[in-house]
């Protein structure tokens, strides 16, 4: 199981909790959070109960958080908090998907968050094929990454806070997403992303998808 830096996860929940400009519920649900992570015994029981109630997301996440279908993203070392925010997002209909809506709804409190730290607790696979991958969408993805991508999710791809990780992420993934925001499907109607990704062409974006899936 993956060691958390407990200390830097509850500065993140702290502050986040002061700034997150959402529903009541989502602050609380990070406040809960932030307890389980303030003990380190509480926090592995949670972990592990979180590993039980994967059962349904196995199917397409993976039971180790490492996607088993084209399209459909990783959850392994994603950020606790981003993963939380999201599935309440889920939850309250704010974004859409019949599965991951009906599903976020089927949940307690506790296992919502436990499932979360579970995911966050797994290890990315990370795509062996690197030395295979057509050098110049490399490059060009690389050089996209830096210029636009970098000043959120960080140069290592780890994001922070509520802000997710990109480092290993599904390219295929990665791809459609961008692209739903750039053909303003409004996937997530207050996102930055909008913008920028209307901003990229088409190879741009299958670039930077290519780049940020062999990140490590």
């Amino acid at each position: 199981m993956k060691s958390f830096n407990q200390g830097m996860i509850l500065l993140f929940c702290s502050s986040f909790i002061c700034s997150v400009a959402s529903a009541d519920s989502i602050e609380e649900m990070v406040s809960l959070m932030s307890q389980k992570l303030g003990d380190f015994k509480t926090l592995n029981e949670s972990v592990l109960r979180g590993g039980l109630r994967v059962r349904l997301c196995q199917y397409c996440h993976g039971k180790d958080g490492n996607s088993t279908r084209a399209g459909v993203p990783n959850l392994a070392e994603q950020n606790p908090i981003y993963l939380l925010t999201q599935f309440e997002y889920f939850r309250t209909d704010k974004r859409k998907n019949k599965v991951m809506n009906e599903l976020a709804k089927s949940l307690t409190k506790d296992e919502r968050v436990n499932v979360a730290l579970y995911y966050a607790s797994q290890k990315v696979a990370f795509n062996p094929q690197l030395k295979n991958v057509n050098s110049s969408s490399y490059k060009s993805g690389a050089g996209i990454y830096k210029n636009i991508c970098a000043n959120c999710h960080g140069t290592k791809g780890y994001g922070e806070q509520n802000l997710p990780r990109l480092a290993g992420q599904q390219s295929e993934f990665i791809n459609k997403t961008l692209k739903a925001y750039k053909e303003q499907k409004k996937i997530r109607p207050d996102s930055p992303m909008n913008a920028i990704s209307a901003a990229l062409s088409e190879e741009d974006i299958a670039s930077v998808a290519t780049f940020v899936s062999f990140m490590q």
